[in-house]
């Protein structure tokens, strides 16, 4: 190597970026950069310590991140973890790149299955978030925005999510989800529900039978998962009458593809 300044040539002076980086973003892409790292979950006095931050501002952050629902929080450890939404953020990069199977190769296999809008569904609080859509093959179709928050009690995803959970944590999302419809005629009662979720439970899938949409129905099955995260659920939705002749063909379609990841 040769020493520039003894070679009589001047040092160059580093390259100032055109764009200083905000704070914000850097703070945030660091934080999943750290996960990325240690493959593991962490509390916020490790999250402060490893990324340099003030812990005011590494709380706002978590606590903004949770709100938005890229990460998730154990209350009972005090421990973050990213969710299933920042894993499809980068997704459809490794997909393209390494073919490698992941559950939105198992929503292309249930569209193509089925011709039918296929949906990947999240709790977030009481409501159930839509992560991921794939629109339907026919010109009439289901539509679902990605994002959108729905009551859980209302959709077909969100009732297999709570059959997952012991009739207490039932009743108290299905009470709020009630108290935040200013439409009383549209409240459930309790009893029914409950009962409900119970059939949910025994037959292993959920449908709404045009109850949420008019005209629509959505079956809802439960992703298999081997970890602590959140579960998510798998929907297959369009209209009644396109969906009721092909509806065991649905069922038995969902059950194997989720099968088959176990």
């Amino acid at each position: 190597m040769i020493d520039q300044k003894k070679s009589g040539k001047q040092v160059p002076k580093p390259r100032k970026p055109d764009v200083q980086p905000v704070k914000s973003a850097m703070r945030t892409l660091g934080l999943l950069e750290y996960f990325r790292r240690t493959k593991a979950s962490a509390c916020a006095t490790e999250l402060s310590s490893a990324l340099a931050m003030p812990q005011s501002s590494t709380s706002v952050l978590l606590k903004s991140l949770v709100s938005l629902n890229y990460l998730e929080y154990d209350s009972e450890t005090r421990r973050f973890l990213p969710s299933y939404r920042v894993a499809l953020l980068g997704d459809w990069i490794q997909r393209a790149r390494f073919g490698d199977e992941r559950i939105t190769d198992i929503m292309e296999l249930l569209r193509s299955d089925t011709g039918e809008t296929v949906m990947l569904g999240q709790q977030i609080g009481a409501g159930m978030q839509y992560l991921h859509v794939l629109p339907a093959t026919y010109r009439i179709q289901l539509t679902i925005p990605v994002d959108e928050i729905r009551p859980m009690s209302r959709t077909a995803l969100g009732q297999i999510l709570l059959s997952c959970k012991p009739n207490s944590q039932v009743r108290a999302i299905l009470r709020r989800n009630n108290a935040d419809e200013s439409n009383v005629s549209a409240h459930f009662r309790e009893t029914a529900f409950i009962r409900e979720i119970e059939i949910i439970r025994q037959r292993g899938y959920s449908e709404t039978g045009g109850r949420t949409t008019p005209g629509a129905n959505t079956i809802g099955m439960v992703v298999p998962s081997s970890g602590k995260q959140s579960l998510l659920a798998i929907g297959v939705g369009g209209p009644i009458d396109r969906i009721e002749p092909k509806r065991r063909r649905i069922i038995d379609a969902m059950r194997g593809r989720l099968g088959a990841m176990l």
